[in-house]
């Protein structure tokens, strides 16, 4: 059952003088979903729930300290610093009550059943930079959406479909397309949650130049509104773009449908792992290695590239074939090798894959040793719209590489990955990774009891000064991806325009917040601030 709808302009067409669309516009559609989990009843039947009554019977949390210290894979390592308060290591939420629903109606009756002012932050994957969701604040109630696990299959015209619940995690995911002999552009975390990946901006090193964004491949979702409506969104609907980038802060949501490709999509992957002992040879290595990607891959839509650089003294060059890839792959990637012998560093691994499912697996080991007590992480990007030249390739490596706090954190890393592509001809949506081909991304990961406050601070600082040179180099973007950079850096320069992609993608996520959610019920989205 819908209620009735009327055209409306799509978000892509919409105006600065779009101000005067109504809420009721925005908020179109009850949800009954053939696919997936199904919100029971439409707004109208809604309006008759007793959803003070009903409350009661949804799950709620008890030990906050140990729900905390089970979802929450990182904290922020700017809370792990000095403060007028001493060096305490936060432990636990901030907010008053949390609850685990387990479907729409649930999630409807929590959000009704409180104050149209209390704030109400959400949980898929616990992996979030600043763990804003997690934190939240003392007014706050929490809805922790892990049992909505729901991971179903389906027909679309011309492809197959997949929906997702928001508790479903990126191993889930993967394990259950890989059993339908299917590919999608995945994150490479195993824990990180799908929902919450496509609606912060995530993009796929591996998979974005063949598949696009993951949000670019959504086809409906099922959202609660700030009123505890359950609404089901298309791409007819204003909201639905919006959603897929901004929307941790405009809604909650439910299930997500995406579309499928077959995983023939990739042809096969290669990977090298050099071992070096010097920083220097980190960085002769990635200016050599940076200049094959610009010159070979990205001029190359069939290949993507990602070059690692590891705290642990590894240099780990992933280069993947897609299927429109013709020639040799191993030959393809020989002059990688030709490059760490001329610099005579050992290539100690050697990986040939030929599956879509041992690629989006291939880091997960790697991850699973990434452990602290608590593990603290900060998270930066910074990338080109265009090819880059050799003034930001020698940046990348003199400064970025050659500065980076990977001795002292030795769990960080420094990805240099090769966007574009089918991003770039695909739906644009409220994420800079649109309209970036060349990405950097500096994570910072280090066990927060293994340092003093000094040393946590010395990380920091050291972190930041290598930020500062890159605000300043002509043609870098700095933290342009809601997923991948730090949304509670003191004194941040990021804006909503370089966050969400453009400026004016920016004003209408900026105008619709205003209409679903005029009381900022939901402002733990990474960048609420700016909104």
């Amino acid at each position: 059952m819908h209620l009735v709808h009327t055209h409306q302009p799509k978000i892509n067409n919409m105006s600065e003088t779009s101000n005067d669309v109504t809420r009721r516009t925005v908020l179109q559609r009850a949800a009954v979903g053939s696919v997936g989990i199904v919100a029971a009843g439409s707004i109208d039947a809604l309006a008759g729930t007793d959803s003070d009554t009903a409350i009661e019977a949804v799950e709620r949390v008890e030990s906050k300290a140990e729900w905390f210290s089970q979802r929450a894979f990182s904290i922020s390592g700017n809370k792990v610093l000095m403060t007028s308060k001493g060096s305490s290591l936060p432990t636990t939420t901030y907010a008053r009550q949390i609850y685990r629903p387990r479907s729409a109606q649930e999630i409807a009756d929590v959000v009704k059943s409180s104050s149209p002012t209390t704030p109400i932050a959400v949980v898929c994957g616990g992996h979030e930079s600043s763990n804003a969701a997690l934190f939240a604040s003392s007014e706050a109630i929490v809805l922790d959406l892990m049992h909505l696990k729901s991971i179903e299959f389906g027909k679309g015209d011309e492809s197959m479909l997949v929906t997702v619940g928001a508790g479903v995690v990126f191993r889930e995911l993967v394990e259950a397309v890989k059993g339908r002999r299917g590919a999608l552009p995945v994150g490479t975390g195993p824990g990180v949650g799908v929902v919450g990946y496509i609606v912060n901006g995530g993009l796929s090193g591996y998979f974005s130049r063949r598949l696009g964004l993951l949000g670019q491949r959504v086809v409906r979702m099922t959202v609660v509104s700030a009123a505890g409506e359950i609404l089901t969104l298309t791409p007819d609907d204003e909201l639905f773009t919006a959603m897929l980038g901004a929307g941790s802060c405009l809604g909650i949501v439910v299930d997500v449908t995406i579309r499928m490709e077959h995983q023939s999509i990739l042809k096969s992957a290669e990977q090298r792992v050099i071992s070096f002992e010097t920083r220097k040879q980190a960085v002769e290595f990635s200016q050599g290695a940076l200049r094959i990607q610009r010159d070979r891959v990205l001029p190359n839509e069939s290949v993507s590239m990602e070059l690692v650089i590891t705290g642990s003294k590894a240099l780990v060059a992933t280069v993947v074939f897609y299927d429109s890839f013709h020639g040799n792959a191993e030959e393809y990637v020989k002059p990688l090798e030709d490059l760490a012998a001329s610099l005579k560093l050992p290539v100690v691994m050697t990986s040939h894959w030929d599956s879509w499912y041992e690629a989006a697996a291939a880091l997960w080991p790697v991850i699973a040793q990434m452990k602290g007590s608590p593990l603290v992480m900060l998270q930066h990007c910074i990338g080109t719209k265009g090819i880059p030249n050799n003034t930001i390739i020698d940046f990348v490596c003199e400064t970025v590489v050659a500065q980076a706090p990977l001795d002292e954190a030795p769990f960080s890393i420094v990805e240099v990955r090769t966007l574009g592509g089918a991003v770039s001809s695909g739906a644009m949506l409220p994420s800079g990774n649109c309209h970036h081909q060349f990405f950097t991304d500096l994570i910072i990961l280090y066990d927060a009891k293994l340092k003093t406050v000094e040393e946590r601070q010395s990380i920091a600082d050291l972190t930041k000064r290598v930020l500062d040179k890159a605000r300043e180099v002509d043609g870098l973007s700095v933290d342009f991806s809601g997923t991948h950079s730090q949304p509670d850096d003191r004194d941040s320069a990021v804006s909503s325009s370089v966050i969400f992609g453009t400026e004016a993608m920016a004003k209408t996520v900026t105008m619709l917040k205003k209409i679903v959610d005029p009381n900022n019920r939901f402002r733990f989205h990474p960048f609420a601030k700016l909104l």
